[in-house]
């Protein structure tokens, strides 16, 4: 008798203990992760994937069937304004119109060329622009004259500038034309770039983090009392956006909200 209440009495003592550790393992196991308000500089953009496109480029056709009888140029060769490319089987010379490169040949020498068929294609390497496609949305809010910041995948060091020159629609797309102030040396036509448009821009601000807004509100820390408070947001970015309505302080922390 006096081993079973011996047994039960350690038994009541373990689940008292177990019951007074479970608050301290639940208040301790997730403390809660805070980040600062503060004041800085906002640029909402609109983001977008870019072509590299010449600006300059010649394609030959011929306007009957005629054989290339001599063939002057191939594939990769920089060709000058007045450089003869080809003559057909008529004793024609037919001559590049512009300066630059050779970047297709689709016909041999002694093969007949179709009408309308191009026959070669020279590009000017140098001449180039920056073409991006954007859904309705964000061309609505694309004007000439915005400043976009361009970056290419392997040169990640190096951000460029451009000019929105224009926006047009073209077969259901809405195409923005932008003329770069300056590009790493070595970038051709058809490489891609990360397009960044300037939308907006605001200075000295209130920069609350995106990530600790939830439906409009913020679980806000100060002289340590939490408190829900409600806030709007003016421009954003990718994580943070402009207060414009709100009682939040710079330094105030917000308490994120738990996954």
């Amino acid at each position: 008798m006096i081993a079973f209440l011996q047994k039960n009495r350690a038994l009541s003592i373990g689940i008292a203990i177990t019951l007074v550790g479970i608050p301290f393992f639940l208040i301790f196991r997730n403390p809660p992760v805070t980040v600062t308000v503060k004041r800085g500089d906002l640029v909402e953009a609109v983001y977008s994937l870019g072509v590299v496109k010449s600006d300059n480029s010649y394609v030959l056709k011929f306007g009957i069937s005629a054989g290339i009888s001599e063939l002057f140029v191939e594939e990769g060769n920089s060709v000058t304004v007045g450089q003869t490319l080809l003559t057909n089987d008529s004793g024609i010379n037919f001559k590049s119109p512009i300066d630059g490169t050779i970047t297709k040949l689709n016909l041999s020498k002694g093969e007949v060329a179709m009408p309308g068929i191009p026959v070669l294609e020279v590009t000017d390497l140098k001449k180039v622009y920056i073409q991006v496609s954007l859904d309705q949305e964000s061309a609505l809010r694309v004007k000439s004259g915005q400043i976009a910041n361009l970056s290419f995948e392997s040169l990640r060091g190096h951000t460029s500038k451009a000019i929105v020159k224009n926006i047009y629609p073209s077969q259901g797309q809405f195409l923005v034309r932008l003329d770069p102030e300056d590009l790493p040396q070595g970038i051709l036509p058809d490489m891609t770039a990360d397009v960044a448009i300037e939308i907006d821009k605001k200075s000295k601000v209130i920069l609350v983090p995106l990530s600790a807004v939830d439906k409009g509100k913020v679980l806000r820390l100060r002289s340590g009392k939490k408190q829900k408070t409600e806030i709007k947001l003016g421009i954003t970015n990718s994580e943070f956006g402009e207060l414009i309505f709100g009682d939040l302080l710079e330094s105030d922390a917000l308490i994120l909200p738990r996954k």
